[in-house]
């Protein structure tokens, strides 16, 4: 506690109280709405609200804990609090920006758990910060970009060429060979004015010269086409390289990933951010290269040519590159908001996009048209800022470098004047300090397009250097022959390490039994049920199968064997075919038909105009919700898993449907292990031993006689199943489906 609170603030509550705070979490706006640093503390029997300013703590407000319940999260304009009902009114506890928003919300059950008693599992909620410089981590993002070195990130990227390297050393070899017949033309010129039109030589001389002034330019032209066409070529087939990697990789990485992330965050790395390396690999590095080569190559040339008038040339040099790094501080962190703020601006598309059914049914287009041209407006008012500062900057530049004209003019022409330098040197002076001007513009502005390039590629590898939270085993098992013997020991998880959602759950299930799974929602059915699938792993305690840990066994062998139908069945845009035959890419047609018989599924599709090469559209949409189960369910069969996990399978089919399925699923049960999770009892009439869950807990086990004889959880499930089911037969006149609801019981 002591590390992360204030020793203030600690003392504040300590010395109010008697006791040590239990929870902690700070903010950053006072009661008011103005910026400031305050703090919510709770010991097991007070709740105080301690503010900070000048390195000293007050204790703002302070409430007793047992006089506040219904603790809760209400979003405010950019900003959001905390609130809680005391008696008859509602107090706010505390309020803080959106970058607060997720450690605030996260309070809320904190404080319930203290309320009622139960164990807390961690004492403070805090910020995620960079552990090098504090500051806050981006919402969508572990790097912190301050402290990422640019330097690495381009060598990073260097590395995707590797395969390549052939073709980059000949890029590179017609890239100085178009630098140096660039730099040709002016000092041809010089010689043609010293050597040719001042003493009025033989025309033979004139002629090679305007000859090699026209070859210069022409090799330079194709040069310069030979190079743009190979990096056009390079960058197209590095970015295809590093697409394909992150794609490979976001496919490893676990669902915890994912869920910290929006799904518009992810898909900007993959298209945005991607996209920007091209820019970087085809443009940036090559244009950074050759203005580099110009910026020292016509320095050298100068100094050939006369050092004391170049030196004056020269001087407005450093004010350029004092400036350049100034605006490039600036610069990058404008960019690393703009990034950010796309993948938000994204990722309020995508859902908004995902959801519009909803909206329309809701009347919310206003709504979300508002909500997302503050966002675009949010975005804009970014992108100006970058904008601005580089219409302030260009211009300051432009001065500076004109200054350096002006002077060639006034050291030049008085080294003419004086006779110590000859008149075609001071053009090629006035020539080269003119193509001078070229790359210290293009410098410039390189640095404003680089930073935003090296700002996408560090996100880019921010993806690629995630490690998975599920691996495969170093040395992983290989059974073979699953008999599906599973057993929970004492089993915690938490989808945050502070926020625990699955409290010390073990039972046994013995091979070939269909277990049922019953509970309130939230309660942590769906939860135990993804520990088992290991799409993630127990905090503490462990989950075996046929006496292995999950966390030893090969995983490509265990995802085989194990078979899910979801809540919400998910089809992928495609044939009815290619969607049964997911987990089976293999399956001939007689297969893909008896899976969907199974699932009685044959008869709705083969009425469909193209049978089972129907289009299902994105989603399944094209489908009914029954329609799209069924198929799901078809799928899980066909994969033939020897567990079977069934997550509320026949929740969006009709009464006729479901008892088709049951009969499906008794001839399933056979050999295998299954786990039917479900809020409609009649569906585990055929489960051999029903798991009740509370609150990430297992209160009760046993089968359906056994658990109505404890009068407990599951005996007033059923009661309330029996009340539901004469409602409806008296509404419908349906006495067979009371009869069915009644059959469990």
């Amino acid at each position: 506690m002591e590390e992360f609170v204030p020793e203030p603030v600690l003392r504040a509550v300590t010395e109010r109280t008697g006791d040590a705070p239990t929870v902690a979490v700070e903010s950053d706006l006072l009661p008011n709405g103005r910026y400031g640093q305050v703090w919510l503390l709770a010991t097991p029997t007070r709740i105080l609200r301690v503010e900070m300013e000048g390195g000293s703590a007050r204790v703002s407000a302070e409430w007793n804990l047992h006089d506040l319940d219904s603790f809760r999260y209400e979003e405010l304009v950019d900003a959001g609090c905390l609130v809680a009902n005391c008696k008859t009114r509602v107090v706010e506890l505390i309020r803080g920006s959106t970058a607060h928003s997720e450690q605030i919300a996260a309070t809320a059950k904190r404080l319930k758990r203290l309320r009622e008693g139960e164990p807390v599992a961690s004492a403070i909620a805090t910020r995620r910060v960079c552990p090098k410089c504090l500051r806050p981590l981006p919402k969508d993002s572990d790097v912190c970009e301050t402290c990422v070195n640019k330097g690495r990130t381009l060598i990073r990227l260097f590395r995707f060429l590797k395969p390549y390297r052939r073709q980059v050393a000949l890029s590179v070899f017609l890239l100085v060979s178009s630098t140096v017949l660039l730099l040709l033309p002016p000092y041809i010129s010089k010689l043609l004015v010293d050597s040719v039109l001042e003493p009025k030589a033989a025309g033979s001389l004139f002629l090679v010269l305007v000859g090699a002034l026209v070859g210069a330019s022409l090799l330079y032209m194709v040069t310069q086409i030979l190079r743009l066409r190979l990096n056009a070529w390079l960058g197209n087939n590095v970015i295809v390289d590093v697409r394909a990697q992150l794609f490979r990789h976001m496919q490893a990485l676990s669902l915890s990933y994912y869920d910290r992330r929006t799904l518009g965050s992810v898909m900007s790395r993959m298209t945005n951010d991607t996209g920007a390396l091209y820019e970087i690999l085809v443009d940036g590095i090559p244009i950074l290269l050759t203005q580099g080569l110009l910026l020292v190559g016509i320095p050298v040339v100068l100094f050939v040519i006369n050092w004391q008038v170049a030196l004056w040339t020269l001087l407005p040099v450093p004010f350029v590159l004092w400036l350049v790094k100034r605006f490039r501080t600036q610069i990058e962190r404008v960019w690393r908001r703009f990034w950010h703020s796309w993948s938000r601006l994204s990722g309020a598309l995508t859902g908004v996009l995902s959801g519009m059914r909803v909206v329309k049914a809701f009347h919310g287009e206003e709504r979300e048209t508002d909500r997302f041209v503050r966002r675009i407006q949010s975005h804009a008012d970014i992108g100006y800022a970058a904008e601005a500062a580089w219409a302030t900057f260009f211009p300051l530049i432009l001065f500076i470098v004109s200054v350096g004209s002006v002077l060639v003019w006034y050291a030049g022409g008085r080294a003419v004047l004086a006779g110590q330098m000859s008149m075609g040197d001071l053009l090629a002076f006035i020539s080269y300090l003119a193509m001078m001007q070229g790359p210290l513009q293009v410098m410039t502005r390189i640095i404003d397009w680089t930073s935003r390039a090296l700002t996408a590629s560090e996100r880019v590898f921010e993806v690629l250097d995630t490690v998975p939270d599920i691996q495969q085993p170093k040395d992983p098992v290989v059974l073979g022959d699953y008999k599906g013997h599973i057993v929970f020991d004492n089993v915690h998880f938490g989808y945050e390490k502070s926020q625990e959602v699955i409290h010390g759950i073990s039972f046994e299930v013995r091979p070939g039994e269909m277990i049922g799974i019953v509970g309130p929602s939230g309660s942590g059915k769906t939860t135990s049920m993804n520990l088992l699938l290991r799409l993630y792993d127990p905090t503490e305690g462990s989950i075996t199968m046929d006496g292995h840990d999950l966390r030893t066994l090969d995983l490509h062998e265990f995802r085989r064997l194990v078979g899910v139908v979801p809540q919400e069945s998910y089809l992928f845009p495609g044939s009815v075919k290619d969607n049964i035959a997911y987990g089976r890419p293999g399956a001939i047609l007689e297969e893909i038909i008896a899976a969907a018989k199974a699932a009685n599924a044959h008869d709705f599709i083969t009425r469909f105009p193209d049978g089972y090469d129907s289009y299902v559209g994105e989603r399944g949409q094209r489908l009914s919700g029954g329609e799209r189960q069924r198929i799901s369910i078809a799928r899980a069969i066909l994969h033939n898993p020897k567990v079977l996990i069934l997550d509320e399978a026949t929740s969006s089919v009709d009464t006729e449907t479901e008892r088709q399925i049951q009969e499906a699923l008794a001839n399933l049960v056979e050999g295998r292990t299954v786990f039917a999770i479900a809020h409609r009892l009649s569906t585990l009439k055929n489960a051999d031993r029903v798991l009740v869950f509370e609150e990430g807990r297992v209160t009760e086990f046993g089968t359906h006689d056994e658990l109505m004889a404890l009068k407990g959880t599951y005996h007033k499930f059923i009661n309330l199943q029996m009340e539901m089911a004469k409602m409806r037969a008296d509404y419908i006149n349906a006495d067979e489906l009371a009869e069915e609801e009644f059959s469990i019981a």
